[in-house]
């Protein structure tokens, strides 16, 4: 079986392929997904990246959680550790590691039960999850285990089965925009 990292690559790679066009109608087909899942739907606080590179948009399912009365909170990453943050604007958000816009460390979340909405460069359909190596996720998640999850990613980031050490933690729920992978 291939290493992670270069499955990562090949995937990443395929994916700065498609149009601005596929990107958008693809982002759109799971933004609608996400917004009417029953995960979304009785959280009252959402997790959530703010999607960087060719990464699945999330920015509307940003906006559509503060018109639903949500608390969003975005990440940021402090040394080896990934916080959350409260955010009320996108002007909340600041160039941080990697380029990737996170939020200053101003309004800590601590959300019981939240709703954690997360990415990855590729899955398998048992849902298993490739990160961007660094196990941001997997170390948050196994320190906040209360958490519902849902990760985004697009169908050409599916494979029949990838590699996973045994501190990678599987999301709940895959979302794509062709399907939802729970079971």
């Amino acid at each position: 079986m291939e290493l992670k990292k270069d499955i990562r690559k090949r995937v990443l790679e395929m994916r700065s392929q498609m149009t601005v066009e596929e990107w958008d109608e693809k982002s759109h087909a799971i933004f609608q997904k996400v917004v009417t899942h029953p995960f979304f739907l009785h959280a009252n606080t959402i997790y959530c990246y703010v999607n960087y590179r060719n990464e699945v948009e999330t920015r509307s399912i940003i906006e559509w959680a503060w018109k639903q009365q949500k608390a969003v909170a975005v990440p940021r990453i402090e040394g080896t550790e990934m916080n959350f943050y409260y955010i009320q604007q996108f002007s909340d958000l600041q160039e941080g590691y990697f380029g990737i816009p996170e939020p200053e460390a101003i309004r800590p979340a601590k959300a019981k039960n939240p709703l954690v909405i997360m990415p990855g460069t590729v899955y398998d359909k048992n849902r298993n999850r490739i990160g961007y190596g660094k196990g941001f996720y997997d170390k948050f998640l196994t320190e906040h285990s209360g958490c519902s999850t849902i990760a985004l990613g697009f169908e050409i980031q599916i494979m029949d089965e990838i590699p996973t050490d045994g501190h990678d933690i599987r999301p709940a729920v895959l979302i794509t925009e062709e399907h939802i992978y729970d079971k």
